[in-house]
Order: C-alpha cells, then structure tokens, then sequence
C-alpha cells in the first residue's frame, strides 16, 4: 500500500511537472499575439526615443505584430523604467533603456527600482557618444577655450543637459572635478531641449547625443567627444581625454525586459533585434545619428552591465553627486 501511495505522489509530481511545462511552452509558442510595447524613458524627438521607433518598426515585422513606442519620460528616465520593472513579465511591456539605468543606480540613494534584480537585459543596441556643443554665435571656439573662460569666470559658466542622472548630467560633473573648474549643471527634459538653450545662447555650453544633425547643418558649434577617442562620423572634433586623460563617459541603449520574463521570449526579441542591426538601411539611419550598431546577446549584454555598474561606482561616488 504505502508503496502504491509513493508510485502515485511521484505520478502526480511528474504529471504536474509537464502540465507547467507544456503551459510555458505553448505561452512561447503563441508569443507574440497581441501587441508588443516599447516604453522609451525619455521625451520623443530623442535619440532614445529615434532607435526606439527605427528598431521597433524593424522587428514588428519580423514578429507579425506591433510594437507601439510609448514615452513615459521623467526622473532622469527612472519613471518609465519604474513601469517596466513593475509590469506583468508576459513578454508584452519591454524597455528601452540606456547607460542612465546604471547612472541612477548610483545618483539616486532610493531609485525607484533596481536594475540587478527588477529588470533583465535583453539586447544592447548601440553605442553613443556625448557631444559637447556650443550656440553658432558663441565666443567660445574650442575645448580649450572653454576650460579656460571656466577657469577665469567661476560661477558662470552653465551646461545644458538632458536631465538629472543622465550621462549628460555625468559629463558635466566629471568636467567639473576632473578640470577643477566651477560648472552649473542645468537639466531639461531632454536632449532637443538642451540643444535649443545653447542654440538660443541661454546656457554656455550644452551635452548630448542627439547633437551630431545640429552639428552637420551648423546650428551649433561641436567641441568635443566624450568617448576615449574621436568619432569616425566627426573625426575633426577632438575627444574631451585629448584636454582631460583617461575621460570617458560611453551613451548606450538597450532593451530590457521586466524579472521573470520567459528566457525563451527574451532570446527571441534579442534574435530579432540583432537581425535587424544588421539590416543597411538601419545601419545607415544609425549612422546618422553617430551611432554604432552593437546587437548582443541576453548573456552579453548582462556581462556588460555588470562591468558598467562596477565602473561607474568607481567614477561616481567620489564625486560625491546626490540627486535626492
């Protein structure tokens, strides 16, 4: 008896055990059959909120559903990044994040949601760099020129940037200690924002890195790179580590998906989205906007945002930078 009982709990375990996974499966199987959303933490018109849209009308066709963009800005992107985290892991809501998921991990004493435990990395994107630009009509020609007006006018010189723990926002604190110069750091809601106050001659100077178009069509004037090294798309602008050693603040974007997304849906998003990097005409808009395609896979790019949380801890808690 006791052995037929034994048999029976053991049958059932089993029985139960297929059941989940015949449900996990045909869940995979039927994703997507509804319509995919792609939250961008950030106001439109951005280059966030550009690759977004590029990638998501890309990929819609490669699932036979639509992926719909939705801004949800706020909070140096930590209020769309909030609602990702916090939504239902059906492989229906994805993020579409940047470098300022890892910034805030360490600019905000309580972020709204933590990026190791609340969100998983589905594919890196691209690579960005900041441009630091001037208005058309300002006096200030170079890198240079700009580190020594600093220098000889403390408490007047204003950056523009794309909000509160961005990497714009980074930038500009790093120019400051790093040069030992007097900077005040503005932030506005987003990178078109920044751009249209040093056009406008309302800052001295403005970071961001939708600003390589202003900078092809003369509205601003670019000084400097933030990467290690100049871009292929303006290689006659220098680097900011050309003035400053060892300065580099790297833009990327991603796509993340909310904890406990199926791994199998989010091995194909990452399929599709690297597929779609590799497409010309992607490339080329890409391009456009000085960025490099990257396209990794789920296990590389959470490789790459454990070596971003452990460089930018190194960087960032020195400066003694708080946002609330």
């Amino acid at each position: 008896m006791e052995v037929k009982l034994k048999f029976f709990h053991h049958a059932k375990a089993y029985l139960l055990c297929l059941l989940v996974l015949s449900f996990a499966i045909s869940s995979y199987a039927a994703w997507p059959d509804r319509d995919v959303t792609f939250i961008v933490p950030f106001p439109p018109a951005g280059n966030t909120d550009t690759v977004a849209r590029l990638i998501a009308t890309n990929v819609s066709s490669s699932i036979g559903k639509q992926i719909i963009v939705e801004n949800r800005p706020g909070a140096g992107s930590m209020i769309g990044s909030q609602l990702v985290a916090r939504a239902k892991p059906d492989g229906y809501t994805f993020l579409v994040g940047s470098i300022s998921n890892v910034l805030n991990h360490f600019f905000y004493k309580k972020p709204l949601y933590d990026i190791t435990n609340d969100l998983i990395p589905v594919s890196q994107i691209i690579n960005v760099p900041n441009y630091i630009v001037v208005g058309d009509k300002s006096e200030i020609k170079t890198f240079r020129d700009l580190l020594i007006y600093a220098k000889s006018n403390p408490e007047k010189v204003t950056c523009a940037t794309t909000g509160v723990g961005t990497s714009t926002y980074l930038t500009c604190e790093m120019i400051k200690a790093m040069a030992g110069v007097s900077i005040t750091n503005v932030p506005y809601k987003g990178g078109s924002a920044a751009l249209q106050s040093a056009m406008a001659g309302e800052v001295t100077f403005a970071v961001a890195n939708e600003a390589l178009p202003f900078i092809k069509d003369g509205r601003v004037m670019g000084l400097a790179v933030t990467t290690p090294t100049r871009s292929i798309f303006v290689p006659n602008i220098p680097a900011v580590s050309e003035y400053i050693p060892n300065f580099d603040v790297t833009s990327w974007y991603g796509v993340f998906a909310p904890a406990g997304t199926s791994k199998e849906i989010v091995n194909d998003l990452a399929s599709k989205i690297q597929a779609t990097l590799k497409q010309p005409e992607v490339i080329k808009k890409l391009e456009s906007l000085g960025a490099v395609p990257v396209g990794t896979s789920p296990k590389e790019f959470a490789r790459y945002i454990n070596l971003e949380l452990k460089k930018w801890e190194i960087v960032i808690k020195p400066l003694n930078v708080s946002v609330d």
